[in-house]
Parts: structure tokens; C-alpha cells; sequence
């Protein structure tokens, strides 16, 4: 289907019934519906997008819904996309910027996982061609990296390579990157009182559509540094899925994320202002932190939860990888870790450049951030 440029109408793209005339009709999901009458009038009236920026936003929702569309035609001929997937996935979560891209690109190295590429989480439900989304998902690569160059060295982006699942969440509208990559707090706001059971019945269905591609016996082995805040609704819709859960001290991933919240925001508006970033994202990791204790023999509230240290992820990977896979019921010796060593080979850290970032830069205070995550960095020996 063909959608028209909405580049022509840039005053009010961000208007959600445009947005549903562009893609032939609304969610189908009230709660969605709302999502997007709160996500787009947070975009409109708060986010200080430029005209470009509001653009490409209104892009991404347009494309988001078709996406929703997408599926939905999808499972009207095959209910069964609604179930569990054929194997149950395994997620790898923690605070953001706490090495989940790196543990994720590693296992997606394991013989008998399937880790969605970009491509695929960009157009899930899809009938176009595979090459022809290969090549959509390479422009938008490129065309993000024109937007926001230091991106590149922060969190590398290529089509053909595994990436976060927010993708299948963003579809709802109710998913926790819209507040990362734009100024929204009534939004943001709203979204910390809503339940999530339904957004992950969501990306169930989206990574069914997904999966219809092939390696139907593989694990799914998915990406997600915010679903380690809703864990239970993750846990509800996949209570046999394993989940890896990675831990780096609060300070360090904190001045991280809020770096790559700049960056991210920078790209769409030129009045981004760091110190709301800090206290945005001091508040959000607090909500997460404090509800997270290491996992008992039963897991957390049954789901089945593996603790690791970013730590430990660097001084050796390989035993790292060892441990999951053997909590994932996934055949590991010699040919793995000739492929993970293969895998850090070709990807040296730094290789687009240093990422660098201070708690000062948004208005924290280590002292203060130390004090507040206390607990936490104790009882996961940070």
C-alpha cells in the first residue's frame, strides 16, 4: 500500500486522525487508539520537534499503524498467530545501557536461537519482498545517521543485524522508548499508570507474523532494556520464557542513557534540555530499581530469571554465554566459543568511536545517585 508523503502536511501530521486516514483506519484497539490521542498530542504541544523532525515522527507512527494493520489482516486468516510462539523466547532486559546489545549480539551467535534482525522488527507483518525491507530498514539506517552522527558510536544500527524488540512494543503507542526519544512528560506520565499485559499480547502476535519467515523450531532470543520494568505483564504473556537480566552500577548506565537520550532527541528537536533528562531518567531507573532483588530459586513471581553483571559480561564472555545457554536449555562448547570470540572479533568496542558522558552533564550528582541506588548495587555486588 502506498502512503502519501506526509512530509506535505506538516502542521498536522501529529493530528491522530490523520494519522489513521493515511493507514485506511484506526488501531482496532481502543486502548492503542488512546495511546496515540495521548502520544501524539505530548508530540504536538511538548516535544519542540523541529518541522523536519515532526515529519519523520508523524513517519513512525503512520508506519507503526500500518505495521498493527498489518498483523491483524494477518491473524483474521490464522488465529493461531495469537498463541505462544512455536519455542518459548528468551529476553535479555536490564537498565538501559547496561550491555544488553552486546550479550544479545553474542547469543544470537548460538546454533538453535533466532534473533530478529532490524528488517524484520521494522516490518514484521509485511508482504513486501524481503530484499525491499532490507533495503527500507538500510535508508532509515542511514538516514537516522545523517540526523543524529553520534549515534553510530553509542548504539550501532544495521539492517541485517539483531535489535531491540521496542519495535514490536512501539506498535501500541504505549511503549516506553516514545519518552526516551522525545520531550513528552504528560504522556510519559500517563503511560507509568497503565497496565502492559495488552502491549506484550502485541508483540506476541508481532513476533509470530515474524517468525512465519522460517526457523520456526529456534529459540526467539529478544532484546529489550524496558521490559525490565514490566516484568509481570512480560511474564503473563509468556510464562515459559526465560530472562536474562543484566546489572551494571546505576551511576554508570545513568550517565549513559542520559547521553543517549540527547543524541536521540537531538536528532528531532533543536531545544533539548539536559537536566530534564537527568531528572526523567533518575525518577524512571528508581521505579525499576527498587522493585528489582536478585531472583530466588523460583525466579521472579515464577518467570524464570537469570542475574548477570555487566562485569562479568566483559572479563569473560564466553563463560557468560556458557551460563545462559545452559539456563536456556541450548547446546554450548567448542564451536560456540569459537563463534563468540569471532563474533567481539569483528565487532571491537569503540569501533565507531568513544562514547562519552558524565552525570554532571545533566544536572546529577554521583554522591547523590550512589546514595539512591544503595540497595541495588549491594544486593547485585555492583
Amino acid at each position: 500500500m502506498t502512503v502519501p508523503d506526509t512530509r506535505a502536511h506538516d502542521t498536522a501530521v501529529l493530528d491522530p486522525d490523520r494519522i489513521t486516514e493515511l493507514t485506511g483506519g484506526p488501531a482496532g484497539d481502543a486502548r492503542a487508539d488512546e495511546a496515540l490521542r495521548r502520544l501524539t498530542a505530548a508530540l504536538d504541544r511538548e516535544a519542540r520537534l523541529t518541522p523536519a523532525g515532526r515529519a519523520v515522527t508523524a513517519e513512525s507512527l503512520v508506519a507503526a499503524l500500518r505495521t498493527r494493520r498489518q498483523a491483524e489482516a494477518l491473524a483474521a486468516a490464522d488465529p493461531g498467530l495469537r498463541g505462544s510462539p512455536p519455542r518459548a523466547p528468551l529476553f535479555v532486559t536490564g537498565p538501559l545501557r547496561s550491555g544488553t546489545t552486546l550479550l544479545h549480539s553474542l547469543l544470537a551467535t548460538l546454533p538453535g536461537t533466532r534473533a530478529p534482525k532490524l528488517w524484520e522488527l521494522m516490518a514484521p507483518a509485511d508482504p513486501a519482498p524481503d530484499a525491499q525491507l532490507v533495503e527500507r530498514a538500510r535508508r532509515y539506517v542511514n538516514e537516522y545517521y545523517r540526523a543524529a552522527p553520534a549515534f553510530r558510536a553509542i548504539h550501532p544500527l544495521a539492517a541485517d543485524e539483531p535489535e531491540e524488540c521496542h519495535r514490536l512494543t512501539g506498535t501500541t503507542f504505549a511503549d516506553d522508548i516514545y519518552a526516551l526519544r522525545h520531550r513528552v512528560p504528560s504522556y510519559a506520565g500517563w503511560l507509568a499508570g497503565q497496565e502492559r499485559r495488552w502491549v506484550f499480547e502485541q508483540h506476541r502476535l508481532l513476533l509470530n507474523c515474524l517468525l512465519r519467515r522460517g526457523e520456526h523450531d529456534a529459540v526467539p532470543v529478544l532484546k529489550g532494556p524496558s521490559h525490565l520494568w514490566h516484568l509481570d505483564a512480560l511474564g503473563a504473556v509468556y510464562p515459559d520464557a526465560r530472562v536474562v537480566r543484566l546489572h551494571r552500577p546505576p551511576a554508570t548506565a545513568l550517565a549513559s542513557v542520559c547521553s543517549l537520550t540527547r543524541v536521540v532527541r537531538g536528532a528531532r528537536s533543536d531545544q533539548v534540555d539536559p537536566e530534564e533528562i537527568g531528572a526523567y531518567w533518575f525518577d524512571h531507573l528508581a521505579t525499576a530499581l527498587d522493585a528489582t532483588h536478585p531472583a530466588g530459586e523460583d525466579g521472579v513471581n515464577g518467570l524464570a530469571v537469570l542475574d548477570v553483571r555487566y562485569s562479568d559480561l566483559i572479563a569473560d564472555p564466553v563463560a557468560v554465554v556458557a551460563g545462559i545457554a545452559a539456563f536456556a536449555g541450548l547446546d554450548f562448547g567448542a564451536p560456540q566459543t569459537a563463534a563468540i570470540r569471532s563474533r567481539l572479533a569483528e565487532r571491537p568496542q569503540h569501533r565507531h568511536g568513544v562514547h562519552t558522558y558524565t552525570l554532571e552533564d545533566f544536572g546529577l550528582e554521583r554522591p547523590a545517585v550512589d546514595a539512591r541506588f544503595a540497595r541495588y548495587t549491594a544486593d547485585f555486588g555492583l
